[in-house]
């Protein structure tokens, strides 16, 4: 339906007789001659009220409204509440198949399962609405407002009615005059027995939106808080955008829950909020939200969750650039605070320039349920997060349900006060059971930083790609950031947490790691610096300080930092460790230089020989089969790593299924080892503007795929109808078109 101004809905409003002021009034043709006068005084003086009060004027809706497509006949909006003309079902049955008049009020005669309930013409935005009501007992019903269709279902705020204990033992949003599934009303609320008439009136003005029962304010609520947004988040209602709030042409609905309930004297009265609802919202209060969450480690049981408070809900879009510096500080330079104002603007501080989304102290704790089951609803208790760890939470989650998605909601609010700032609601899969034959669908992508995003201030364009396929998991293979690349150099902690909270902040990065599940490899550039290895240093940062940063602040935690996983009965994935137990790259080769270290190496043998899973799929951070550039000196495809390289390639090669995944490389490849036939897939850089390190078209023998491009990797597991699986590898660009494809079949 076309959204009208209020003027032109309302257009006759001051053009009635005796110049008074129309109301919608429902009262029977019988009652209303003796009645009329009395009710016109009340609204009178519920009007002067509602002036007096500050927030409405009053705007009375007129006789000629815009019309219901169902009726055939204009609407007298003065007396026709109680017609049954005036109504229509959300099913398009007759009204009159399920409800009645009797006795001047609107009755339930046959419940039909939600089927009768009964729907108004289009309403004004802003009303107050009253009438009375009366249940029998064991019976449920409720008027809803600001009633609008998603989909095939009318969905609006309800004021709920229903037969319950008088009083309750704990407030409940299920109850009697609760702004249903959002706000609880009063536990002494004045509530009659079933049989017995109550009266209700509903105020929704503006962004309030308020519940009276019989005389008495019992439930209210402001529809711009966090308050709400963390009622929206833990309702049935997630997801619908504009819900609740106010617009022309919204309905009234009489809801058909079961049992006889009858209605009467529906009165309601348009009004113009006093507040400008276009104004900008009142400033944030910190503590925010501004990274998002994330995830970790999960499998069928379990999981671990990660959050940040901030000081900002996004992250500065006006500030400054970086100074240019060279990529290593002074040499006598030791002052953290020296060594930062090196490339920050004179004047400016390090909170101050772009991208910054600096944390903030503040009290946090996550909720968790199954997106269909939010009876199983779970609440951690508060934790009050500090400026020594950047203001980061973690909850390490156990006693999931295997093959299950999950909401996880945040909420931040500052040290000691209720009053909540910022809420959050992502998701999380859990991995389905080891011999589940699920369709399982994943991505791969590595290579990210601030200064090489190819989408502005929104972030990567991979991400809104990967999110339109819907993966049940996301790998990140390394070089999630880049500490070593310049705007700036990560040479202190502090630079190095500016350049976590700006990646995660950006809007695309921020938006799929919230609701998706992930789990984080690190490598070089995001541990320290281009091919480092334990015992170096960049700045005034160890090795073992930004080993700590990515294993223990930065990203969900655990030890050790490899794992695998069984996602259903075809695949098994392996999540290997490259940086903490690697020898020094110019260590001379042998059998006792290392990159996964023995006891992960023998770990990840023990673990492949014994997996039944149809594909075992190896994720590491760096190539193993490659081929590389000779000039490379940090991975198992070179010739510095030869013989730990030669020693997996020949043990994969005599597991059935096995398939290697690598990030590190700044192109699309897929390649075969010509020894053994062993393939690997190299995903390429997360951006567009990141491509570099190989020639375009110079196609070696290993390659069956090459491209010089960014964009990422997604796996695809179908079973056919024979029951056989196949997997399907494929290289997409950085927007999601497909530039290549293997198919695999069970060996």
């Amino acid at each position: 339906m076309p959204r009208r101004p209020l003027r032109h809905v309302f257009r006759r409003a001051n053009h009635t007789e005796n110049g008074r002021r129309p109301m919608i009034s429902s009262t029977t043709r019988a009652r209303a001659s003796r009645r009329g006068k009395e009710n016109a005084n009340w609204l009178f003086r519920l009007g002067m009220a509602l002036t007096i009060w500050g927030t409405v004027g009053l705007v009375p809706l007129c006789a000629e409204a815009q019309e219901s497509p169902a009726h055939s006949t204009p609407v007298n909006w003065l007396a026709d509440w109680d017609r049954l003309d005036f109504w229509r079902t959300v099913d398009g049955s007759a009204v009159e198949d399920s409800w009645a008049i009797d006795d001047g009020a609107l009755t339930l005669t046959q419940p039909r399962g939600g089927r009768g309930s009964l729907l108004s013409p289009p309403m004004p935005a802003h009303f107050v609405l009253t009438f009375e009501w009366r249940i029998p007992g064991k019976a449920n019903s409720g008027v809803k407002y600001r009633v609008r269709q998603w989909g095939q279902s009318w969905l609006g705020v309800e004021y709920q009615i229903i037969d319950e204990a008088i009083p309750l033992p704990a407030p409940s949003k299920g109850s009697t005059a609760s702004i249903y599934d959002l706000v609880a009303p009063r536990l002494d609320k004045p509530l009659h027995e079933a049989g017995q008439w109550n009266s209700a009136r509903i105020e929704a003005v503006g962004n309030r939106l308020a519940h009276y029962l019989n005389g008495e304010l019992v439930a209210e609520t402001r529809i711009d808080t966090p308050a709400w947004e963390a009622a929206m988040a833990r309702s049935k209602f997630y997801g619908r955008e504009g819900f609740g709030q106010p617009r022309e042409g919204d309905r009234i609905m009489v809801t058909d829950h079961g049992g006889q309930v009858a209605y009467r004297n529906f009165q309601l009265i348009a009004v113009e909020p006093a507040e400008n609802l276009a104004t900008t919202p009142a400033p944030e209060s910190p503590p925010q939200l501004g990274n998002g969450m994330r995830n970790g480690w999960a499998d069928q049981h379990s999981i671990v969750l990660w959050s940040r408070t901030t000081r900002r809900a996004n992250y500065v879009t006006d500030g400054p650039d970086f100074l240019d510096a060279k990529r290593e500080p002074p040499p006598k330079m030791t002052d953290p605070a020296q060594i930062n104002a090196l490339q920050i603007p004179p004047g400016y501080r390090l909170d101050q320039m772009l991208g910054a989304c600096p944390g903030a102290a503040g009290e946090i704790r996550l909720t968790y349920f199954p997106v269909t089951q939010r009876q199983r609803m779970a609440t951690t208790p508060w934790q009050t997060t500090r400026a020594e760890s950047d203001f980061t939470a973690q909850w390490r989650l156990d006693g999931l349900r295997p093959g299950t998605r999950y909401a996880a909601i945040v909420e931040a609010r500052p040290i000691g006060k209720p009053e909540l700032t910022a809420v959050l609601r992502g998701h999380f899969q859990t991995a389905p059971p080891a011999d589940a034959p699920e369709d399982i669908r994943f991505c791969l992508t590595t290579c990210h930083d601030f200064i090489r995003r190819d989408d502005g201030l929104l972030g990567h364009r991979i991400y809104p790609s990967m999110q339109r396929l819907a993966p049940h998991f996301i790998v990140h293979a390394g070089d999630i950031e880049y500490y070593d690349k310049p705007r700036p150099y990560a040479w202190t902690i502090d630079l190095m947490r500016f350049k976590w909270g700006r990646i995660f902040a950006m809007p695309h990065n921020r938006e799929f790691y919230s609701n998706t599940t992930s789990y984080f490899i690190k490598d070089d550039h995001d541990t320290l610096k281009n091919d480092c290895w334990p015992g170096q240093k960049y700045g005034l940062v160890s090795f073992e300080e930004g080993q700590r940063l990515f294993n223990e602040e930065q990203f969900p935690s655990r030890d050790p930092r490899y794992m695998t996983v069984r996602w259903g009965r075809d695949i098994q994935i392996w999540v290997l460790e490259g940086r903490d137990y690697r020898s020094p790259n110019n260590m001379p080769d042998g059998p006792d230089k290392t990159i996964l270290g023995a006891e992960q190496k023998q770990w990840l043998k023990t673990t492949l020989q014994a997996s039944d899973a149809t594909f075992k799929l190896v994720f590491t951070p760096t190539p193993i089969v490659g081929p590389d550039r000779p000039n490379k000196s940090d991975n198992h495809a070179n010739d510095v790593f030869a013989h730990e390289g030669a020693e997996l390639r020949s043990f994969f090669a005599t597991i059935p299924g096995v398939l290697l995944f690598c990030g590190d490389r700044h192109w699309q490849y897929a390649s075969v080892d010509p020894h053994n036939g062993l393939w690997e897939f190299g995903c390429g850089p997360g951006s567009a503007k990141h491509e570099l390190g190989w020639k375009p078209g110079d196609v070696l023998p290993e390659h069956r795929f090459l491209r010089v491009q960014g964009g990422f990797l997604s796996g695809q597991l179908d079973h056919q109808k024979d029951g056989v699986p196949v997997l399907r590898i494929r290289h997409h660009d950085v927007d999601g078109r497909l530039v290549s494809e293997f198919p695999f079949r069970a060996p």
